[in-house]
C-alpha cells in the first residue's frame, strides 16, 4: 500500500508541473500575478528564451517524476530512481528558484518538500523501491 502512495505522490508531483507549461503556452491562468517572467533570466536573456527553460524545466521534471512513480511500482528497472530522480528534483528545483511566483504558495511549498525528499533519498539515504518489502 506505502508503494502506491508514493507512487501517487510522485505522479501527482510530476503532473502538477504540467500548470507551467499551461501558464506559459496561455492555455491557462495558474497564476495570475505571473506572466511567465524570471527575475534573474528575463532581464538577461529576454522573454523568449527564458519561457522556453521554464518549458524545459517543467516538461523534465513532469516526465521525470512520472517516470519514478513508474519505477516505484516496478514497471521500470529500480536502477533508474537515483538518476531520474536526482534529474527530475533538480530541474524541478531550479524551476522554483527562476519562477518564485509561478505557481500558488501552497504547490511551491508542496513541490519543494518533495523534491527535496527525493532528492535526500536518492543521494544521502541511498533508497530504493525495492526497500519498502524490507
Amino acid at each position: 500500500m506505502l508503494k502506491i502512495v508514493i507512487a501517487l505522490v510522485l505522479l501527482a508531483h510530476g503532473i502538477g508541473h504540467s500548470m507551467g507549461l499551461l501558464q506559459v503556452s496561455r492555455v491557462a491562468t495558474v497564476n495570475p500575478g505571473w506572466n511567465g517572467d524570471s527575475w534573474i533570466l528575463t532581464g538577461v536573456a529576454g522573454t523568449t528564451a527564458t519561457q522556453a527553460v521554464g518549458m524545459i524545466l517543467w516538461t523534465v521534471s513532469m516526465i521525470g517524476f512520472a517516470v519514478l512513480a513508474a519505477v516505484v511500482m516496478g514497471w521500470l528497472p529500480e536502477a533508474w530512481f537515483a538518476p531520474v530522480g536526482i534529474v527530475s528534483s533538480v530541474a524541478s528545483l531550479l524551476g522554483l528558484l527562476l519562477f518564485p511566483i509561478a505557481f500558488p504558495v501552497f504547490s511551491t511549498v508542496g513541490a519543494l518538500v518533495v523534491d527535496l525528499v527525493v532528492l535526500a533519498t536518492a543521494v544521502l539515504v541511498h533508497w530504493q523501491p525495492s526497500d519498502l518489502s524490507a
